[in-house]
């Protein structure tokens, strides 16, 4: 029989202090949930799931036969969407090489699968949920590792921070010009969503990217050309999200 991996219980220990217990949506999946890593091992029929292919994967089977490895975080406090983006890129930057995949929507539309194979490139997700909620699972051999620094790190980290490097082009639209596209677009409308504006992370700089970033340069004494340079790269990621 399937149980929490010990190391996400620890995760869900710190995020019922932190953020409610009402948030947490589970570990061990429920009967309808026939493979994947909110399963243990022992509930896992098919040899070749995709969650016991790598060595990580085979090696934790063989010393946690019962742990479940994926943990379903809900999506309705406020800081939310700030917390998915900050995990995404510690991720990319190797912080948490213990994450095997994560599936959420850092726009609360829009749905993404980023995957530890695979760099946590931005990639579509067409499957059911996942907007409401964001799955992490982990590699089956750290079961046993403390994965509260996937969201303790969130709140502990520095209130001034320094912004990610500007990308070296100036993010701007033109009509009748092709849309300028890019991971560099997609990082900084997440912020600006994390900051309270609408509008999509879809990694398109468009009327609406323009727009946005009219309106936040009007609000920070800029000169507001909704063209995002070098200044207004740096005062985007200039100030922690509490």
């Amino acid at each position: 029989m399937s149980s929490n991996a010990p190391g996400l219980t620890q995760l869900k220990q710190f995020a019922d202090g932190q953020i409610g217990k009402e948030h947490f949506l589970g570990i061990v999946g429920d009967v309808n949930h026939r493979s994947g890593y909110h399963l243990g091992p022992d509930r896992i029929a098919d040899g070749d799931d995709y969650s016991m292919r790598s060595t990580r994967d085979k090696q934790g089977a063989h010393r946690f036969p019962t742990a479940a490895c994926a943990y379903d975080m809900g999506m309705g406090w406020s800081a939310s969407r700030a917390w998915l983006a900050w995990l995404v890129n510690e991720c990319r930057n190797g912080a948490f090489p213990q994450v095997r995949e994560i599936i959420g929507s850092l726009d609360g539309v829009h749905k993404q699968y980023f995957s530890g194979l695979r760099g946590f490139q931005t990639e579509h997700y067409s499957g059911d949920n996942h907007v409401d909620h964001t799955h992490i699972s982990v590699f089956r051999d750290t079961a046993d590792t403390d994965h509260s620094p996937l969201l303790r790190g969130f709140f502990s980290r520095p209130f001034t921070v320094d912004a990610p490097a500007f990308p070296g082009r100036r993010l701007r639209f033109k009509e009748g010009e092709p849309r300028m596209r890019g991971e560099d677009v997609r990082l900084w409308q997440t912020r600006m969503i994390a900051l309270g504006f609408t509008l999509e992370a879809d990694g398109i700089y468009g009327p609406i990217s323009r727009s946005v970033a009219v309106t936040f340069q009007q609000q920070h004494g800029l000169d507001a050309d909704g063209i995002v340079g070098p200044i207004t790269w740096q005062a985007s990621f200039a100030k922690t999200i509490n």
